[in-house]
């Protein structure tokens, strides 16, 4: 008898024969711990042996639709766009990587917890502020990424953001149907009891736009305006606190998860970073001016749309944070 995925399991046996090989262990001196943060599909977790350690991400295609077609082929672009990276940013991404277990295993350099990074904001405000300045000059380091037209097409880095958000129709279903609008506001209410202060406002800001008719419509004529902007900026496409890595210490920063990295408007992923950021509760207002207005207004929609699952719960991690993001962006379109 064949026997069934276990979809509990950090890694399969495939993942820990490639992490085994690269780490010159036996199979049975590994030590599997699971990471959290991120929103992936794949199996992640770090893999020690002695006093070695690396992070193992893996395809497990018999725990996923149409056989992980999609997720290996994203593997392989975080993969190549990364050893891209390595040549032309190094200081930004992973040291080492390799790909391996039929294109099914990637395994880069582990940036630990324990070694003294971060994968979330600090929580001290000097290193909060620290951090946030690192990201955005990343970002704008990055943008000025300059690459053969062939090597774009290769990689598949071609512009898809401004498209993508600007002709996004999910503010003008916003804006047509009152069924949305009630069950949204529906949403942001069940959202507020467990939420700070800051997001607590924000939600309420949020539920007093969706009752504005021509506030709404002129956030769909700014976010229309982003599909005209000129996509010419390297970006990683995902800048959020889950793919940062940051020594605090050191000042280090590396970026992961590179594939969704194309080119797209110039202040594209400083907008995002930010956003997560005040999302997160820190204050971005020195970096007000790093803000792309318009994909701003393009966001309002696009994840309000997105946080739409009827009904929503408490601890729909995934949901919360599209409707959290569509307030906050909301709330820095306001202040720019």
């Amino acid at each position: 008898m064949e026997t069934p995925p276990n979809h509990n399991k950090l890694l399969t046996d495939r993942a820990l024969q490639c992490a085994a090989a690269e780490l010159g262990a036996d199979l049975s001196d590994l030590q599997v711990t699971s990471v959290s943060g991120g929103f992936s599909r794949n199996r992640r977790a770090l893999v020690s042996a002695g006093d070695k350690t690396i992070f193992v991400k893996e395809v497990d295609i018999d725990v996923l639709p149409g056989e992980g077609e999609r997720e290996l082929a994203w593997l392989k672009k975080d993969y190549e766009v990364t050893r891209l990276l390595q040549k032309v940013h190094p200081k930004f991404v992973a040291d080492w990587i390799k790909l391996d277990g039929d294109w099914h295993v990637l395994m880069t350099t582990s940036y630990a917890s324990a070694d003294g990074w971060l994968w979330q904001p600090p929580a001290e405000k000097f290193l909060a502020a620290r951090y946030t300045s690192a990201v955005v000059a990343a970002a704008r380091e990055l943008e000025k990424t300059d690459l053969p037209h062939e090597v774009i097409e290769g990689l598949q880095l071609q512009p898809f953001a401004a498209t993508k958000l600007g002709l996004d129709d999910g503010i003008d279903q916003v804006i047509a149907e009152a069924d949305i609008r009630r069950q949204l506001i529906d949403n942001y209410q069940t959202l507020l009891p467990e939420q700070s202060e800051v997001n607590q406002r924000r939600c309420q800001k949020m539920m007093e736009l969706l009752n504005n008719s021509d506030e709404l419509a002129g956030i769909s004529a700014r976010a229309k305006q982003f599909a005209k902007q000129p996509e010419d900026c390297f970006n990683h496409s995902d800048v959020r606190s889950d793919n940062l890595a940051f020594h605090p210490q050191t000042g280090e920063l590396k970026l992961v998860d590179c594939n969704w990295a194309s080119y797209a408007p110039r202040g594209s992923g400083a907008t995002e970073f930010l956003i997560d950021m005040a999302r997160h509760g820190q204050d971005v207002t020195p970096w007000l001016d790093e803000l792309n207005a318009e994909m701003l207004a393009a966001f309002v929609g696009f994840y309000l749309i997105r946080s739409l699952k009827p009904p929503l719960q408490p601890g729909d991690n995934l949901r919360q944070m599209r409707a959290l993001s569509a307030a906050t962006a909301y709330d820095l379109l306001e202040r720019t």
